[in-house]
């Protein structure tokens, strides 16, 4: 997989997909409530959560791989290896945050009626 590609999801793809799950999830309470039925709700923001800890876990990866690939002595004074472990830290701590974000926009989705 390009190593760029994975930054990128956890940096950008991750959030924007949290998003969207809010944004389908609010449209598919009219849905909901029509029917009883939660289970729509429920798969959107599975899959967005689910995508999120998987970018967090491959820019985990990467940023790992970065740090193992260059000399630690030279990614502890800000040289060119801090640098390039920089991107993949930043997109593993925005993807997991976007999934604790998710997380937390799904909980009440398991205790409270779409028809409220």
């Amino acid at each position: 997989m390009n190593p760029s590609f994975v930054s990128w999801a956890g940096l950008l793809a991750a959030p924007l997909v949290v998003l969207g799950a809010q944004s389908l999830n609010y449209a598919l309470v009219h849905v909901a409530c029509a029917q009883r039925n939660t289970v729509a709700l429920g798969i959107v923001s599975a899959i967005a959560f689910v995508f999120s800890v998987a970018a967090a876990w491959l820019a985990y990866r990467r940023w790992r791989h970065v740090l193992q690939s260059n000399d630690a002595g030279a990614s502890a004074n800000g040289g060119p290896a801090a640098r390039a472990a920089f991107f993949p830290l930043m997109a593993m701590q925005v993807a997991a945050l976007s999934a604790l974000i998710q997380l937390m926009m799904w909980f009440p989705q398991w205790l409270l009626s779409p028809c409220l």
